[in-house]
C-alpha cells in the first residue's frame, strides 16, 4: 500500500495514511473535507474556497477537492 499525504490551506499531515487504491485516498479526501467543513464551518464561508490536496510520498499531486461555501440571503 502507498503512503498519501492530505495537505488543506497551508497545513500538511507529516506521518500519511498508507491506503490500498485510489477509491480509498478519495474516500479519505472526502473525510478529511468533511471534518474541515464542520470544525471551521465559518471561515469556509467567509474565505470562500478551501482545498485538500492529496500527495503521494514523493510529493506528486494525486488529487485535489475543492470546497466551495456560498452563502444565500434568506427570502422571505
Amino acid at each position: 500500500m502507498k503512503r498519501y499525504h492530505f495537505k488543506t490551506s497551508g497545513q500538511s499531515d507529516v506521518k500519511g495514511v498508507r491506503l490500498a487504491d485510489l477509491a480509498a485516498v478519495k474516500c479519505e479526501a472526502a473525510k478529511v473535507a468533511a471534518s474541515i467543513a464542520c470544525a471551521a464551518a465559518d471561515d469556509i464561508w467567509q474565505r470562500r474556497e478551501w482545498t485538500v490536496t492529496v500527495t503521494d510520498d514523493f510529493g506528486t499531486e494525486v488529487l485535489e477537492l475543492r470546497i466551495v461555501g456560498t452563502e444565500r440571503s434568506a427570502t422571505a
